[in-house]
């Protein structure tokens, strides 16, 4: 059998058993539905009901014209305003101690409660002023015309400059780290327990009499990294297609950059991990032992975590440009970088280039280490044993 098909029928074994598992089911399942709900919940508690809604009583004449005024400008305070008439400022009063309106307009006065609204105040004295402007000038003898180039000039050309960060992209940055995290801990370490079932269940044997450990290997983790992948990404699809729906979505313009960075540093740091993990779970024989063997990988892994969040408080910060050229760190410090527009080209060049001379680098040793263990039943070997045996023909199953 050649190494290729080898390579992929473990791939199609992998992804069939994992897409199987009743736990693989029930994890995508209430992930899904969490993420649905979270959409769908944001979209109820968060939409916009249009401007607010605010009621003025006006006495006389004069009251109702400010009220008018307001009215011609309102849209820019993000209210709509109904306007009732009442008899006098006694009444008025009356309707505003009551909570019957928000504001009342008598001659010469502005009445509202104590602690009233500050936005429908404001709109009010504006208008007041504007309408005594208007008067002023007429009676100045400027023709409606220039009493509207007066009081209404052209505003400002608005320029605006995005943070250094680029808008929302410091909370993207965020969850792109902590979906990498959950990511890669997830499915390497299921790699490490697939290895370790296998070994103490002897089918280990079966299937190494067909083929060659480097190629079971190799299989395995493609196979993983496939189901985990479809697992992401359709987490994803379904949160950002309820949001869709919802109307509720509203990313920054890093986000397509980003995306594209979290998948590719998932592959290279699911890489680095998931062989690391598996090396390390073929020299155990026994689930019990397997937290043992592992704890290495976890303590860096958790490790890298924590460093980057420190780190994408201050994506142009020394701290993280060091990360972004560290493997273990790497995958959940780029995307976070270039998800705050803080990442130079040349440092993403490198950091691809030095993840994935890392990468290869634990495959390589993962391989040996994996190759002449995972024939080894009874007591762990230790670690520095199966490196030093890595140059040895392959040892024969023992218990």
């Amino acid at each position: 059998m050649s190494g290729r098909r080898a390579i992929w029928l473990t791939v199609r074994r992998e992804v069939g058993e994992g897409l199987r598992a009743r736990a693989f089911r029930i994890s995508l399942a209430i992930q899904v539905v969490l993420v649905a709900g979270i959409a769908v919940a944001s979209a109820l508690t968060g939409g916009d009901d249009g401007p607010e809604k605010r009621t003025v009583a006006t006495v006389g004449q004069q009251a109702r014209q400010v009220a008018q005024t307001a009215r011609s400008a309102q849209d820019r305070f993000q209210l709509r305003l109904r306007v009732k008439a009442v008899p006098d400022a006694a009444a008025a009063r009356r309707e505003v101690r009551d909570g019957d309106v928000d504001a009342a307009l008598a001659p010469g006065r502005l009445i509202t409660q104590t602690e009233g609204d500050d936005t429908l105040a404001a709109l009010l004295q504006q208008s007041a002023r504007t309408l005594q402007s208007r008067t002023a000038l007429r009676r100045a003898g400027l023709s409606p015309r220039q009493i509207a180039a007066a009081l209404d000039p052209p505003p400002l050309r608005a320029v605006e400059v995005a943070p250094p960060g680029g808008a929302g992209g410091k909370g993207l940055a965020y969850i792109g780290a902590l979906v990498l995290y959950i990511a890669i801990i997830m499915f390497s370490f299921g790699i490490a327990a697939g290895v370790v079932a296998e070994k103490s269940s002897r089918v280990v044997e079966l299937v190494l009499s067909a083929i060659r450990p480097a190629q079971l290997l190799a299989g395995k983790v493609i196979g993983v990294g496939v189901v985990g992948l479809l697992q992401v990404v359709t987490v994803a699809a379904v949160g950002l297609g309820v949001s869709l729906i919802a109307g509720r979505v509203d990313l920054p313009d890093s986000t397509a950059k980003t995306a594209l960075l979290v998948a590719l540093y998932f592959v290279l740091g699911y890489a680095f991990y998931g062989c690391a993990c598996a090396g390390a779970a073929s020299i155990v024989s026994r689930q019990e032992d397997s937290q043992n063997a592992t704890s290495p990988m976890l303590v860096l892994l958790v490790g890298s975590y924590i460093l980057s969040t420190s780190a994408l408080g201050n994506a142009s910060g020394s701290l993280a440009q060091i990360c972004t050229f560290l493997p273990p760190v790497a995958p959940m410090v780029v995307p976070g970088r270039a998800a705050q527009d803080a990442l130079p080209g040349w440092e993403l060049g490198a950091s691809v280039a030095l993840m994935v001379l890392g990468t290869l680098l634990v495959i390589r040793v993962a391989g040996r280490v994996y190759e002449r263990s995972v024939l080894h039943f009874g007591s762990p070997l230790k670690l520095t044993e199966a490196l030093r045996q890595s140059r040895s023909p392959r040892p024969e199953a023992r218990s």
